[in-house]
């Protein structure tokens, strides 16, 4: 299954994708292009070093559609099945929704729907969630809809926000954001390769239903994964997971326990 990623800046979870094809964890899964927006954007030296074919497609100074039918015209090329958003930093259009509807994911550094309004990103998210005093933050892994960080959902994982974040909140709000934030992208790297896999094993269903005559249909994501299927998820992702220990075992933010 040939899958093409959307990014827009560093691509930590673009780099990590692409470990995952490289490690053997993702099986008959190709990372076959990167779209990214902002020439100078640290992603493209990600894909450059790694060898993954990329195309910069500026959004600048034209309209929507476009923008959005080069880079549609670009996955198609490259023979896509499945879109990744990765950091991606541009709305998406009813044109791109329509022709990849349930061929498109994204993650979300919170547990949607909890902090998924619009201009909730990046370091804001986190920022919020210490605002808030909630007690438990974590990622999302979506199908895009066409509401901003409401497509179906179809995996979360839950990270524990210490009382060390907390207190170090009142006094010194970035230094806690990027604790939180780092320890968060531990999860983020894990869990979004392992949706990846659950769509190219075709174990992803997407039901819609209505809760009442008139409502707009509730959109709800099945997976049809079993005991068998996560052993060996969790065997093949072991490798990568022994790789991302090495290169955060010198980080001030993340712990030995938050990478076991």
């Amino acid at each position: 299954m040939n899958i093409g990623i959307l990014a827009s800046g560093r691509g930590s979870n673009f780099g990590a994708i692409v470990a995952h094809e490289r490690l053997g964890v993702l099986d008959d899964v190709d990372v076959s292009v990167l779209v990214y927006n902002y020439s100078d954007a640290p992603v493209a030296k990600i894909a450059e070093t790694q060898g993954v074919p990329s195309r910069f497609i500026d959004h600048r100074n034209r309209a929507r559609q476009e923008f959005e039918r080069e880079i549609i015209e670009t996955l198609d090329s490259y023979n896509v099945e499945l879109v990744c958003l990765a950091g991606w930093d541009r709305i998406i259009g009813s044109d791109f929704f329509k022709k990849y509807r349930w061929r498109a994911v994204n993650i979300h550094p919170a547990l949607l729907p909890a902090f998924g309004e619009k201009g909730l990103n990046a370091g804001f998210v986190h920022e919020a969630a210490l605002e808030y005093g909630v007690k438990v933050t974590g990622c999302t892994v979506y199908f895009i809809d066409v509401s901003v960080e409401k497509g179906p959902i179809i995996l979360q994982k839950p990270v524990e926000i210490r009382q060390k974040e907390t207190s170090l909140f009142s006094v010194n709000r970035e230094q806690a954001v990027g604790m939180l934030s780092d320890r968060v992208l531990v999860q983020e790297h894990r869990l979004y390769s392992k949706a990846i896999q659950l769509y190219a094993d075709k174990l992803l269903h997407v039901s819609e239903f209505s809760v009442e005559v008139g409502a707009s249909p509730r959109r709800v994501v099945s997976v049809h994964s079993d005991s068998v299927w996560e052993k060996e998820w969790a065997l093949r992702q072991r490798k990568f997971i022994e790789a991302q220990i090495e290169s955060w075992k010198s980080s001030t933010n993340v712990s030995e326990e938050d990478l076991l």
